[in-house]
């Protein structure tokens, strides 16, 4: 190979680890959707516990993290029992909620942010939705100034949106705290 053969190439293999760190640099700092997802894991996260419900004396929800930490579940108690279970986890720029309902469905539901500082989710798909069932499509949780969180839910089904579901959450004391 020539001097004047290898130059071109040299030139050119510059301008790729040039231009390949210069993608690095910009893929690296992540964007603002993906750190409000982040946020809004945080938030469901500060929920981990055991929760009264004012509206149902028998129902207790608890919101545990696994996998490390970076899914929490939401499993509704009654007794020793699990009523149902929502499972919530990042996905890139986007915080969703996967809803296991007695019915048998699996919507899942995405996050948005409200002005208050409520985080509502609003349906985006299902699994094994029979056409004619209902199925949440919507999901809000509210941290209140007591301490207390509403969470209110509406299905729908073949008439359309049902009447929204609101409760009333309670932080159980843990012994010792």
């Amino acid at each position: 190979m020539t001097f004047r053969n290898a130059l071109p190439r040299a030139a050119a293999l510059a301008v790729l680890f040039l231009g390949a760190g210069s993608t690095a640099a910009h893929t690296t700092a992540p964007e603002p959707e993906v750190r409000a997802a982040a946020s809004q894991f945080e938030s469901i996260s500060a929920l981990v516990g055991e929760w009264d419900v004012k509206e149902q004396g028998a129902l207790k929800i608890v919101f545990e993290p696994t996998a490390r930490g970076t899914v929490i579940l939401e499993k509704w108690m009654v007794g020793e029992r699990m009523h149902s279970l929502t499972v919530y986890h990042t996905d890139g720029d986007a915080l969703l909620a996967t809803h296991y309902c007695p019915q048998g469905n699996q919507p899942r539901l995405a996050a948005t942010t409200g002005e208050d500082g409520t985080l509502r989710f609003t349906f985006r798909d299902a699994t094994d939705l029979e056409e004619g069932e209902s199925y949440q499509h919507d999901l809000s949780l509210r941290i209140n100034t007591d301490g207390t969180v509403s969470r209110a839910e509406t299905y729908w089904g073949p008439e359309g949106a049902g009447e929204e579901s609101t409760l009333t959450l309670s932080r159980v004391a843990q012994p010792g705290a």
